[in-house]
């Protein structure tokens, strides 16, 4: 039974991306920087306010910008259309490739359909 999911919109997308962005940011290796859209300006080379989980006024800050961007649009469209998109028994990419590759199938049906265009048997 092959899977059916609506189509992320470029507002899912747009949210997500912001949400990875966001998340990169705060947790960061190299010391954590609130993200991009609520940083207060530092002034100085180094312009980015740092985050920290033990100040509860940089926490809140960031939970409500991340509830604000979550209510904004789906997630869960963006995740579950990349689940039904790499879902093998829906053979659109190739299981076995560590890049987003045409399943096989697919190539072997391409391949058939111009051979026949080329050979005048379609």
């Amino acid at each position: 039974m092959k899977m059916a999911m609506a189509k992320a919109n470029p507002a899912d997308l747009d949210m997500a991306l912001e949400l990875a962005y966001a998340l990169e940011a705060i947790s960061s290796r190299h010391g954590g920087t609130m993200p991009e859209k609520i940083a207060k300006p530092q002034g100085g080379e180094d312009d980015t306010e740092p985050f920290s989980v033990d100040d509860s006024e940089n926490c809140r800050r960031v939970c409500e910008y991340l509830i604000r961007l979550a209510r904004s649009a789906s997630l869960f469209r963006v995740v579950m259309g990349m689940t039904v998109l790499l879902d093998p028994t829906n053979k659109v990419v190739d299981p076995t490739a560590s890049t987003l590759e045409h399943h096989p199938d697919t190539l072997a049906a391409l391949a058939a359909m111009a051979k026949s265009a080329s050979d005048g048997t379609e």
